[in-house]
């Protein structure tokens, strides 16, 4: 494996350029272009805005940051696996005939993703810092969050971008549980309500990388100890209600996370050799 990311690395200028055509084949024909990455979440900021202040209130300050400190994240994620799961078989002429290091097709479409995160998240705290928000110490962890879950993200799409190559049904299951996978996150809901929900089987939820990964977030950027003390210390049951850290959920998700970029590339450098036979 050492060997192969060498050759990974050698080839770094392919990456970056396959990283370009996937944000010029996304933007091509548009006006507007780049400028989308701005654009598109100002608009979902301006309209989530809208809807939870006037016609859909929720009684939880600013919910439209809680809910958009989740939502980007996982906007990255679906989007990172839904265009890697299909990069290699949508690529035949490159992987048949030229060499390079295969992994360079899913890892240029989660690279134009990374860009397109960092830019909503640029837009993001922006946004925070016109409205004067209060941000805690714990702000200074988002980097941190953020890589954890983009090598999560790159481990399960090395995965699934070659089990699909073999079995075309993958893209579509693929497809099928970001769906469910969604309303097992707290993103539109607070975490309080699955724990009034499921009572002892909450570790179960926790058991939820994402779910993990979503609280993360929520915390460094919505910081509940200012806009839900109360909730936050007191929710359903004497339960926290707006977010819930689990060091064991955390911890499990970082050791996931490492053990899926290894397992993940590692089949995918075994399962490459067939990849032209299969295509």
């Amino acid at each position: 494996m050492i060997d192969r990311l060498k050759d990974l690395w050698a080839h770094r200028e392919l990456l970056f350029n396959m990283t370009r055509k996937e944000l010029k084949v996304k933007y091509k024909r548009s006006v507007l272009g780049f400028l989308w990455s701005f654009v598109t979440p100002l608009i979902m900021l301006a309209v989530f805005s809208l809807v939870f202040s006037i016609l859909a209130k929720n009684p939880m300050t600013w919910f439209v940051v809680y809910l958009m400190s989740g939502l980007f994240p996982w906007l990255f994620f679906v989007n990172s696996l839904m265009q890697s799961v299909g990069s290699v078989v949508g690529n035949p002429g490159l992987v048949k005939k030229v060499y390079f290091p295969r992994e360079v097709l899913p890892l240029g479409a989660i690279g134009a993703n990374i860009f397109h995160f960092v830019m909503q998240m640029l837009i993001l705290l922006t946004f925070l810092l016109i409205i004067g928000w209060h941000f805690s110490i714990y702000i200074l962890y988002l980097p941190l969050v953020m890589l954890l879950e983009i090598v999560f993200t790159t481990g399960l799409a090395l995965f699934i971008s070659a089990a699909n190559v073999y079995l075309r049904d993958v893209q579509h299951f693929t497809e099928v549980a970001t769906m469910a996978w969604f309303w097992l996150s707290p993103i539109v809901y607070t975490i309080g309500t699955v724990m009034g929900k499921l009572g002892g089987y909450f570790r179960l939820y926790l058991a939820n990388p994402i779910a993990n990964i979503v609280e993360l977030y929520q915390f460094v950027i919505y910081n509940p100890h200012y806009y839900a003390p109360l909730s936050y210390v007191t929710g359903p049951d004497k339960q926290p209600a707006v977010v819930y850290l689990s060091f064991w959920g955390i911890f499990g998700t970082i050791v996931l996370s490492v053990f899926l970029l290894v397992f993940g590339y590692y089949y995918f450098m075994k399962k490459e050799r067939g990849f032209a036979e299969q295509i």
